[in-house]
């Protein structure tokens, strides 16, 4: 049995607020050194706890993927924008990912008529993932935009027909 068979897409628990969102943050530090070994980091990673915390999990749609009760990935949308999609370093390929995202999609799609995101343009895997799933690329910058000083590249997909 494939593992994202068992995969379950569920809600932040309130109850475990504070732990989920310090084993997201871990999840997204630990699949950005592993994806892109060279791109800056200019958060430490008590910092990066502390913006889930008080930023993502507070402000926008979240999704975790979760294996036997371990989070192996996780998606936030933030209005018309996909501000993050990560797997667990080691748990790519399996389809979590693509579960994450036809999870955000279904949920925007009633609410706006765009997705947008931002992805590095040195992440060629991303930059392949979200192409095979629809998005296209409208803009290209020079990196300076974001804090990691990286030319980056926006995504955009229409969700009506």
């Amino acid at each position: 049995m494939r593992p994202a068979s068992r995969l379950l897409l569920r809600r932040p628990d309130v109850t475990r607020f504070g732990a989920e969102a310090d084993a997201v943050a871990a999840v997204y530090v630990g699949a950005r050194r592993a994806a892109m070994p060279w791109l800056r980091e200019p958060h430490t990673e008590a910092e990066a706890r502390a913006w889930m915390r008080e930023s993502v999990f507070a402000r926008q749609s979240v999704r975790l993927a979760t294996l036997r009760d371990e989070i192996v990935g996780f998606a936030a949308r933030d209005g018309i924008w996909l501000s993050q999609l990560y797997v667990k370093a080691g748990w790519c390929s399996h389809g979590i990912g693509q579960q994450l995202l036809d999870a955000v999609v279904a949920e925007a799609v009633s609410l706006t008529p765009v997705l947008r995101l931002y992805t590095f343009q040195r992440n060629a895997g991303a930059r392949r993932f979200y192409e095979r799933n629809g998005f296209v690329a409208t803009a290209f910058g020079n990196g300076s935009g974001n804090e990691e000083g990286e030319p980056d590249v926006l995504y955009e997909r229409s969700l009506r027909s």
